[in-house]
């Protein structure tokens, strides 16, 4: 896949393969909220491609966090094997997903 620009579909695809849980999403009792279950979310991030997330559902401690980073890393395993460039950001734990470079190639 290097060189092609990653879509939010191909992604959700691709993790699904790897056999990694998807999160869903439902309203909530408040109004303009959605509640979410534990697994990944990719979305469209512009110009990058798309952006991978982990939701921990309704848990937020420092074991959820723990979960949370160790599900990023392996999704960004994934999605690096199948040749593309993979980003973690810090401020805001989540991975920023691009077509890789030529000069990022083996």
């Amino acid at each position: 896949m290097s060189g092609k620009e990653p879509t939010p579909q191909g992604i959700s695809a691709l993790l699904k393969r790897a056999g990694f849980e998807r999160s869903t999403s439902s309203p909530s009792r408040i109004k303009g909220w959605r509640n979410y279950s534990a697994g990944y979310r990719v979305e469209a991030s512009y110009p990058t491609g798309a952006e991978v997330t982990h939701k921990t559902g309704f848990d937020r401690s420092e074991r959820a966090q723990a979960e949370r980073d160790k599900m990023l890393n392996a999704y960004a395993d994934v999605i690096r094997a199948a040749g593309w460039h993979v980003v973690t950001t810090e401020s805001r734990p989540r991975l920023i997903v691009s077509a890789q470079s030529e000069e990022d190639s083996p």
